[in-house]
């Protein structure tokens, strides 16, 4: 479970910005095989932040569903195999702006939101 003590010693802290635009609060609900989030809403332009500990074997999935108005998408928000990818030593902080077509990861070497995928 995480707790305020365990994100402060986390070696991983994941990021994430409500960019939706419009006014939209933006609606999610974060978890991963051990622990739950719970639902959050986060107004427009605001940001949310958790903390963690990858596992030793590479194996970390964090998910996520995000709802706004009628809409509604999934995305896994820290992917330890993917997310290593983005920096030389993997991801220290992992931080996306979720966007009405998909959520944008930010580039230590661009310095730029430009990692934008697909909903899942």
């Amino acid at each position: 479970m995480l707790t305020s003590a365990t994100m402060s010693r986390a070696s991983t802290t994941v990021v994430i910005y409500n960019d939706l635009g419009g006014g939209l609060p933006l609606r999610y609900h974060c978890k991963s095989g051990d622990d739950d989030l719970g639902d959050r809403s986060l107004a427009p332009g605001g940001s949310w932040s958790f903390g963690f500990t990858p596992d030793i074997f590479g194996r970390t999935l964090f998910f996520c569903s995000f709802s706004w108005g009628n809409e509604s998408h999934k995305f896994d928000i820290y992917k330890q195999s993917r997310d290593k990818e983005f920096q030389e030593f993997g991801c220290k902080k992992c931080e996306w702006k979720i966007r009405k077509n998909g959520p944008c990861k930010f580039s230590g070497k661009t310095g730029m939101f430009d990692g934008c995928f697909p909903w899942d």
